[in-house]
């Protein structure tokens, strides 16, 4: 081999060695569904209170589907097992109806 040939042949190695070291993207949060029993204003500061109390995670509001139902993100990622156990406290709340994630569905 050339020393030219050495040369890019280390440089690209360096580089590929780089690359490897990036760290990884963040995990997504979880976005999920919540389905209350009783209409309530997803949004309002108190609902955000009592899903945070309820199940020892903090949640964000995305949107509203109806009076009953409304999208949240967890702030956890989805393999943290913290987020899985925040999920079944809330599904156990006498006010969650239903609680689902929120996926995006492939309309092919």
């Amino acid at each position: 081999m050339t020393p030219t040939g050495r040369l890019l042949l280390v440089a690209a190695s360096l580089v590929g060695a780089q690359a490897c070291a990036t760290a990884p993207a963040p995990a997504a949060p979880v976005q999920v569904i919540i389905g209350f029993t009783e209409p309530v204003d997803g949004a309002a500061p108190a609902t955000l209170a009592r899903l945070a109390a309820a199940s020892g995670a903090e949640f964000a509001f995305v949107s509203s589907l109806s009076p009953r139902s409304h999208v949240y993100r967890l702030r956890c990622p989805a393999s943290d097992p913290g987020c899985g156990r925040a999920l079944a406290a809330l599904k156990a709340q006498p006010s969650v109806d239903y609680l689902s994630p929120d996926t995006l569905k492939d309309s092919r």
